[in-house]
């Protein structure tokens, strides 16, 4: 169980991050209020996170997936690395999706240096959208790749950061500890991010609004209500 006891060390250092997350929560709560769309920016393995929270029982119906399949790994590993080395492709993302300034984008990258995120976030603040980004604090003061020299804390208007070692891996093996293995940055900022969300439900439910969150659709009086969520967002988000 070594994994599963290591990783609960790093969710106590969560905790530390406890103001940022409430800060999340009630911006994420306004944005909702307001009408505002929750964007979570996905590309490599972070398309998993964004995907995490995409029309599935119990999340937000206004949270808009960027999902890139182009970056999934599902097109191809050359494809995926060619794309993530250069600089604009963040830019397209968001340019693909519908973007204004009630609505807040999430950034997730461990690193804090990945063109795609700093693209993405640049992007975005020039539309006055809310961002937040989810870092790794060991490697937010990392020399830059991006040619603005900025990393992705010093661009995004609230940040968390996320617990580990820089290199994302957990555990080393146990005769050759130069071997390791075990990645929790997907795993991390995706309870994060569960986390925000259950703050924000409670939010909205003090200010007497019912959270627009997807039910499980076991009866037609349920299902009803999923369809007219999407009716909602319909016109927000493209996939709908």
């Amino acid at each position: 169980m070594k994994y599963i006891d290591t990783l609960s060390l790093l969710l106590e250092e969560i905790k530390k991050e406890k103001e940022s997350i409430e800060k999340s929560a009630i911006k994420t709560a306004e944005s909702i209020k307001n009408g505002g769309i929750i964007h979570i920016l996905g590309f490599g393995h972070y398309n998993i996170i964004s995907l995490e929270f995409f029309f599935r029982t119990g999340v937000f119906a206004c949270i808009n997936s960027i999902w890139d399949f182009s970056t999934s790994y599902m097109d191809g590993i050359l494809k995926d690395n060619f794309l993530e080395r250069i600089e604009e492709y963040g830019r397209v993302l968001i340019n693909n999706h519908k973007l204004s300034s009630e609505d807040i984008l999430y950034v997730i990258s461990y690193t804090g240096r990945d063109l795609i995120a700093i693209d993405s976030a640049l992007e975005a603040k020039k539309r006055e959208v809310y961002t937040i980004g989810l870092i790794n604090k060991e490697n937010s003061n990392i020399p830059f790749k991006h040619s603005s020299k900025k990393n992705l804390k010093d661009i995004c208007d609230l940040v968390i950061f996320i617990p580990g070692p820089s290199d994302d891996l957990l555990l080393s093996l146990e005769k050759d500890k130069k071997i390791k293995t075990s990645p929790i940055s997907t795993v991390i900022s995706s309870i994060i991010l569960h986390e925000i969300f259950y703050e924000t439900a409670c939010i909205l439910e003090r200010m007497d609004i019912i959270p627009p969150l997807f039910r499980c659709s076991t009866n037609s009086k349920e299902n009803d209500i999923n369809q007219k969520l999407i009716k909602i967002y319909k016109d927000k988000i493209k996939e709908f």
